[in-house]
């Protein structure tokens, strides 16, 4: 999703980026890796975040929208638009599969998927994330999700964000694509824990100079977290 990170979990700016982690992108690609999809588009694709595994598809071309070019080099091809204000006749090419994660804020998964239908109809395959309130929400968004044929939701664990700022109950939206299951929850709850552990250790002067002088030998995750919090904090801690 294309925007800056904010440092609030309360409040996601129209402005935010939420990007789409590592192992929910591979989930996503491991969940349809055996279709035969080669063009891809990823709509509010930033630095690529939510399509990088799909380039692992032989044959596969990776096309990424967005307003920002910053990181269009990322890409097989690059369409530099505001995807919402994109007309037909800008387009002359019909994705095999959509990938997308639109702004949490406002209604954009509504809006991104009246546009998607607008432009390639209602059978294109589309994998979304979107906030959990989209698909349990308003009677007129109930309406419209009925429209569509919906083959799985993935409910996200709500910390898998918290990288972002943002913790928010979510979900993968798949639609027109056919699946084993049609419900499935992505637990990552012991993965976030585990990152969390050495970002949330807070040392003194003291007890740094103590471990470089005791312990020579960190695990690979303490040597980072001190790399980046003690700039000159030797990377081969010497007794």
């Amino acid at each position: 999703m294309n925007n800056h990170p904010n440092k609030t979990t309360t409040n996601i700016s129209k402005k935010s980026v939420v990007l789409t982690p590592s192992h929910v992108s591979k989930y996503i690609y491991d969940s349809v890796k055996r279709h035969p999809y080669k063009k891809i588009l990823d709509i509010g694709c930033w630095d690529g975040s939510m399509s990088k595994y799909f380039s692992r598809k032989k044959n596969s071309e990776i096309i990424g929208l967005d307003i920002d070019n910053t990181y269009s080099n990322n890409f097989d091809k690059f369409i530099h638009q505001d995807f919402l204000s994109l007309k037909k006749k800008d387009i002359d090419f019909k994705p095999d599969l959509i990938l997308t994660n639109p702004p949490f804020n406002d209604n954009y998964p509504f809006l991104f998927l009246e546009k998607i239908i607008e432009l390639w109809g209602s059978n294109v395959p589309i994998i979304m994330i979107s906030g959990h309130w989209f698909s349990s929400g308003s009677s007129k968004r109930m309406e419209f999700l009925n429209t569509l044929k919906i083959t799985k939701k993935t409910t996200l664990h709500k910390r898998t964000f918290e990288e972002c700022g943002v913790s928010i109950e979510s979900d993968i939206i798949y639609i027109n694509i056919k699946q084993s299951k049609n419900v499935d929850f992505l637990d990552i709850s012991q993965v976030v824990d585990k990152k969390q552990k050495f970002k949330t250790v807070a040392l003194s002067v003291s007890q740094v100079e103590w471990i470089q002088k005791n312990i020579p030998n960190f695990s690979k995750e303490i040597k980072e977290y001190l790399s980046l919090k003690y700039a000159d904090f030797p990377k081969s801690p010497r007794g």
